[in-house]
């Protein structure tokens, strides 16, 4: 019972898991292998490509641990997961992939993307993700 309490008020409804799947952290890891080469080649197509995979990566993380059919619904219900600073900063990283993703031209510059691809790296770590 005081389990169940626990878990009720430290992490939301108490229905997702406590922690990553060990799979999913193995296909994070991979991942990150990818963006880290696309960072280091500071192409801005790889770049963005990166920021979309960081994105995805921490989507795969909070389908472990959250409810919801979508990664905002997600985001939303893991909201206890992360301090204030970060939990805004990863909103803001979702809409620049959004805006990557649904609307053309868009260019961010070089230093926007690398920032943001950082936010979405330091919300895996929050979850106890190591990359």
């Amino acid at each position: 019972m005081v389990l169940n309490l626990f878990k009720l008020f430290s992490f939301g409804s108490g229905w997702g898991r406590s922690s990553v799947s060990s799979a999913s952290e193995a296909r994070i890891r991979d991942d990150w292998k990818k963006i880290n080469a696309a960072i280091a080649s500071k192409s801005p197509a790889q770049l963005r490509q990166a920021l979309i995979m960081a994105d995805r990566s921490l989507d795969a993380a909070l389908k472990d641990i959250s409810d919801g059919e979508s990664m905002g619904e997600r985001l939303k219900s893991a909201e206890n997961r992360f301090d204030r600073y970060l939990y805004s900063n990863i909103w803001g990283a979702h809409k620049i992939r959004n805006n990557l993703v649904h609307e053309a031209g868009f260019e961010p510059p070089h230093f926007i993307l690398t920032e943001n691809i950082t936010v979405f790296k330091e919300a895996l770590r929050a979850l106890g993700v190591i990359i």
